[in-house]
């Protein structure tokens, strides 16, 4: 497997990183708009247990980690219905309160000047310090052709296992207030004089993993926003 990256250079084709993409500022003012999401869709006992210990612990906020309360003042699940997420919770978004946030307008659309496309979908996934993403491969039957994330919070590792080339592996540190898009990459082929389309392998022939935190990687929670484009729905003709 190919040594950690934390820069663009020499990782393949279809895979982009943005170490720094947002400034510190930013990155309070997404993971801010984040959290109150998630939080809306607690019970009533459990926002009421979040107000109650905010009004007993001011928080200053001196580094991003300060933003998360302790993991007990959260509902985690324990693991996802198809085993590959485990300590987190998460949403689909349909909007922002960009009301509410001063600036978050103008971070989205910094963002989505990276979308190859514009038709979208947003979720939210936010992992306990002891969370992490089992290694997987995209469903190909229910996935577009790109997927961007953005991480806020403790750093991770993503590991991108190739299924066909295990020296093809590499990894990449995931600091806060980075962004990585990994998108499908076509190539045409001529065979027999009939062109033939193949899905690029950084985005569906990978098993992509967030490793749990240990050795050099300190725990902490930390929120992954995940903007994918929708798949299409072929029409026919009648």
């Amino acid at each position: 497997m190919h040594t950690l990256r934390t820069r663009s250079a020499g990782l393949p084709e279809g895979f982009k990183f943005f170490p720094e993409f947002l400034s510190l500022s930013e990155q309070r003012t997404m993971l801010s708009a984040a959290l109150f999401k998630l939080d809306s869709t607690e019970t009533k006992h459990a926002r009421k247990k979040r107000r109650d210990f905010l009004a007993n612990h001011p928080q200053e906020h001196r580094v991003i980690e300060d933003i998360f309360l302790p993991d007990a003042y959260y509902n985690f699940q324990e693991g996802h219905y198809d085993g590959v997420i485990r300590h987190y919770r998460e949403m689909h978004l349909s909007s922002w309160p960009e009301d509410q946030n001063p600036g978050l307008s103008c971070i989205l659309a910094r963002l989505q000047g990276l979308y190859p496309t514009s038709n979208i979908q947003t979720h939210l996934l936010h992992l306990s310090s002891a969370g992490e993403i089992l290694e997987h491969v995209d469903n190909i039957e229910a996935s577009g052709t790109w997927i961007l994330g953005v991480s806020l919070g403790a750093a991770r590792i993503l590991r991108m296992e190739s299924t066909s080339n295990p020296e093809a592996s590499f990894e990449v540190l995931l600091p806060s207030g980075s962004v990585y898009l990994q998108m499908q990459v076509q190539s045409i082929c001529l065979q027999l004089e009939a062109k033939s389309q193949s899905r690029d392998s950084v985005r569906y022939d990978y098993k992509h993993s967030v490793l749990k935190a240990g050795g050099d990687i300190k725990a902490g929670q930390r929120v992954s926003i995940m903007i994918r484009d929708r798949k299409e729905v072929p029409t026919f003709n009648t």
